[in-house]
């Protein structure tokens, strides 16, 4: 167990960590939900920190000129790799890590939102190869692996859609985080709802309650995963 926090780094205010706090929580480790604009003084030194998770965002990875927190947060991607802290990014997270670590981008490469699947390519957290794991999708960009990575699971327009470097850093393109009343909250946010056609928003809950269980219990895998990296620092 570690007395260091759980730097969550938040990019607009209805990307919330919420399964994903929770299970810290419940590992009893303190996390801090915080914005970075541009100053790397707003962000703690890489020593005090137990883990770093990046949420989503509807900014480009690498649209630093109009995001300047993006660059800060690239720094603090690669302070951690180097210090072995470990890191969760979901979706713009997973970009994010991705990037400053030497990933491509390839913007508005796969647009995906709403209730779909993904397959799962290699063992861990997921499951086993082959598994077709259902996700909340909620992306554009996409991303190749960083260096060093073993890509988990994958879809037919994004074959990067989670990966892991070793035990220390886990990323997915999809939201395991969003319960359903994440997901209610996102319906009234334009630009999420935006991304939706109106079959889509209509049916977006009710498409999750069918397969609310199975996205539960990968969340809480793959978020357990990351509070083990942590806790046996």
């Amino acid at each position: 167990m570690t007395d260091r926090t759980v730097l969550v780094v938040q990019h607009v205010p209805w990307e919330r960590p919420a399964r994903l706090g929770a299970v810290l929580s419940e590992h009893g480790i303190d996390w801090t939900l915080t914005t970075l604009t541009g100053a790397r003084d707003e962000a703690p030194a890489v020593e005090t920190l137990a883990g770093l998770v990046l949420l989503g965002g509807p900014m480009g990875a690498l649209d630093v000129e109009a995001h300047p927190g993006l660059a800060v947060e690239a720094e603090l991607v690669r302070e951690c790799a180097a210090a072995g802290v470990p890191m969760f990014g979901v979706c713009l997270g997973h970009q994010l890590i991705a990037t400053a670590l030497g990933a491509a981008l390839y913007p508005g490469a796969d647009r995906e939102a709403g209730i779909g699947t993904v397959e799962v390519v290699a063992d861990g957290p997921l499951g086993r190869p082959g598994t077709v794991q259902p996700v909340v999708h909620w992306h554009g960009d996409v991303v190749d692996p960083p260096p060093g990575a073993t890509v988990l699971a994958r879809s037919p327009g994004t074959p990067n859609q989670a990966y892991r470097i070793g035990n220390t850093v886990f990323a997915t393109q999809f939201h395991l985080e969003a319960d359903r009343a994440l997901l209610a909250d996102w319906l009234e946010v334009p630009e999420m709802s935006a991304d939706l056609t109106e079959d889509g928003r209509r049916r977006l809950l009710s498409d999750y309650d069918a397969v609310a269980e199975p996205i539960a219990a990968a969340g809480r895998r793959m978020f357990t995963a990351f509070a083990e990296a942590i806790t046996g620092r």
